[in-house]
């Protein structure tokens, strides 16, 4: 058979699995979800297929820290904006609970290192659009959009394709993994006080 000579199709694969896993456990394990999408978005790359922290993208950490902190603090602040201004979504005040804040942490770097780090380090990548957007940014981007839209139901939540665009664009310009989880998890954090 053709698949088992593709390298690369090891992460299709797993794709498949984790969003049928993950459609399951959201429906069925709602409390539980995070913790097991975690164990398979996480466990598949490093513990199935053996694949690095390096090779994932768990490098560079100081200077995915900055690019991770600054496109946070610059980027979430103008959409909170115009979805607040453009689209009249409401600003719901409340507050994180550290319960909360680790719920969202685990769900950023589960995703993030199948999404980015699994997906780039199983694919080979290209320039598009030369240090704007590339093969896999784009191409991770619409299967992290659609795994969103299949596994909630819901073809509204495609959305989080553009957010998407800009992880994979910060992994790419920091090359690291840490900088596309910070912006996840800020992201995820603002969508509780601000949806649109």
């Amino acid at each position: 058979m053709a698949l088992r000579n593709c390298p690369s199709c090891s992460f299709m694969k797993s794709y498949f699995f984790v969003v049928l896993f993950a459609a399951f456990t959201v429906r069925f394990f709602p409390s539980y979800s995070a913790a097991l999408n975690f164990l398979a978005t996480f466990g598949i790359p490093t513990f199935l297929y053996k694949k690095s922290p390096y090779e994932l993208g768990y490098r560079n950490y100081l200077k995915g820290f900055l690019w991770g902190v600054s496109a946070s603090a610059t980027l979430l602040p103008l959409y909170a904006l115009a979805c607040v201004e453009l689209f009249g979504a409401p600003f719901h005040l409340g507050t994180v609970s550290f319960s909360l804040f680790l719920f969202y942490l685990t769900v950023a770097v589960g995703e993030e290192t199948f999404f980015r780090g699994f997906f780039y380090s199983s694919f080979e990548n290209e320039w598009i659009v030369r240090g704007l957007l590339s093969k896999n940014n784009l191409v991770s981007s619409v299967l992290f959009g659609a795994a969103h839209a299949l596994v909630y139901y819901d073809p509204t939540m495609f959305k989080v394709f553009l957010p998407s665009l800009v992880m994979g664009w910060l992994y790419e310009r920091s090359d690291s993994l840490i900088a596309p989880i910070i912006f996840h998890l800020c992201a995820d954090l603002l969508y509780l006080f601000v949806r649109c």
